[in-house]
């Protein structure tokens, strides 16, 4: 139980088990880190889309009230002027006075009256004064019928050198067909400019045609030119136009996150843009700071892991080690007793009927305390690693040796029977006689005596089969040095 559970723990302590789940882990947390960061940018590209899409309700209602404000405005001066067709409303108090109340209620939008010849007049100048000529203006060449709107390209006004929307519309009045609402368009941008996504994003108010009446921030270049890069729905087809919000690039500008809308009571569409990067700056920031914390995750445990393997390492080569000094004999290098008689014990607890024959030699070197004494330790160890090679040389590779006492081995001789056992003993003893070691003393030469025992079924331990084979080697003892006996 207790090997089994050494094991065990050898298994999961191994190199191998440290760099499999030092890998897991790094890929499950790089997995995770991989897949916060997909879910994190798609949640604030959601979070952005709602915000552009509630900008956009907000900025596409300021608008259209604007619109409407202008439409009624034009539609009671056109009452007006249908219903006083006798009256110059140039000089006429209650057109006057209906004109500086409605510029009074709204402060962005002037009204105009435009002759015949296409004159535009401003009625509140004393006098009135001719403003210039619209005849060649798309509003005052594309206006329609009666009740009909048309919202013109914005107009630069030299004398203040500001930009105005015209919203042109006509009347039954012979001498002054037409009404213009203007709208001034810095007010109106100074709008938009508070409602716009802060850094870098954008408000474009476009006519349905593509055509830009108005941005914030402020970019007269833009005013009335055809915007590139967006291809917007018709206003008039889609009505019901839901927001939407897309991604684009376009040549020469940076990346933004665009939501539009169409007015369905105006030949109007709003886009409101928020940039890109400054959109998914807040992402980005949290992303970088998980990577560094996966980092600062990452680095500590392949230091841990590395430090690990090189104390597994020192672990097994110390184990290895002791494993050696355990099993081995440290003179002579062939097994220690401990590792030899626990090496027959396994083989006799698991023999069966199919097992072969095993015989154990057991071998003594004749007068080897003469030896120590006679020449010195130094020479008899000699004698013993001498003599543990000769018979090394004289085994199979399946066979083993061990040292049982100062100069007593045993050979443990497996499938081999008796017989066999006895012509291994006859190399052992002839290789053993070719040994000589010189000294300062002359050269020491030796024999061995064997005993030699094979195991039998009723054999339950060593000490059976050890017993039988003392027992030989002490009868050839008495035979004199440099025997054999069988028993």
């Amino acid at each position: 139980m207790v090997k089994a559970t050494s094991k065990h723990l050898e298994e999961w302590a191994s190199p191998r088990t440290v760099i499999v789940f030092s890998l897991l882990f790094v890929a499950a947390l790089w997995a995770a880190v991989s897949f916060w960061i997909v879910v994190a940018r798609d949640e604030r590209i959601a979070t952005t889309r709602e915000s552009l899409q509630q900008m956009n309700h907000a900025v596409e209602d300021q608008t259209r009230r604007q619109f409407r404000l202008a439409n009624v405005i034009l539609a009671v001066c056109a009452a007006w002027l249908e219903a006083n067709p006798d009256r110059d409303p140039r000089s006429d108090p209650g057109f006057h006075r209906l004109v500086v109340d409605f510029r009074d209620r709204t402060a962005a939008i002037d009204i105009r009256l435009v002759t015949a010849d296409g004159t535009e007049i401003d009625v509140l100048s004393e006098p009135s004064e001719r403003l210039e000529k619209v005849a060649d203006s798309d509003y005052f060449r594309g206006t329609p019928g009666r009740d009909g709107l048309f919202i013109g390209v914005p107009t630069h006004r030299q004398a203040d050198d500001h930009f105005e929307l015209p919203i042109a519309r006509r009347v039954l009045a012979q001498a002054f067909p037409m009404l213009v609402a203007v709208i001034d368009l810095g007010k109106l941008t100074t709008v938009y400019e508070k409602q716009r996504p802060k850094p870098g994003g954008v408000i474009t108010l476009l006519r349905s045609d593509g055509t830009v009446l108005a941005t914030a921030p402020d970019n007269p270049q833009l005013l009335g030119q055809p915007i590139t890069g967006v291809t917007l729905p018709d206003a008039q087809l889609t009505p019901s136009l839901q927001p939407l919000v897309f991604e684009e690039t376009t040549a020469g500008q940076r990346r933004q996150f665009t939501s539009y809308s169409t007015l369905p009571d105006f030949p109007l569409s709003v886009m409101v843009s928020a940039d890109y990067d400054a959109a998914l700056a807040p992402w980005l920031k949290q992303t970088l700071w998980v990577i560094v914390l996966a980092i600062g995750v990452t680095l500590p445990l392949a230091v841990v892991s590395l430090r690990s393997l090189r104390l597994l390492r020192a672990l097994a080569n110390q184990d290895a080690e002791l494993h050696y000094l355990a099993t081995t004999d440290r003179l002579t290098g062939v097994s220690s007793r401990q590792h030899f008689v626990a090496a027959v014990e396994e083989r006799l607890q698991g023999a069966n009927g199919e097992q072969g024959p095993l015989s154990i030699l057991l071998v003594d070197i004749d007068f080897f305390t003469r030896i120590n004494d006679g020449y010195g330790h130094a020479v008899g160890d000699r004698a013993l690693v001498s003599f543990a090679e000769a018979a090394t040389a004289c085994l199979r590779g399946a066979d083993m040796i061990g040292r049982l006492g100062a100069g007593e081995f045993a050979m443990l001789l497996l499938d081999t029977d008796i017989s066999a056992a006895i012509v291994v003993a006859e190399r052992i003893r002839t290789a053993t006689a070719g040994i000589a070691i010189p000294t300062d003393n002359g050269t020491v030469q030796f024999t061995v005596s064997i005993g030699a025992s094979q195991a039998c079924a009723t054999d339950q331990s060593f000490d059976d089969l050890l017993k039988r084979s003392v027992e030989a080697l002490q009868t050839a003892r008495i035979g004199g040095p440099g025997q054999l006996a069988v028993v």
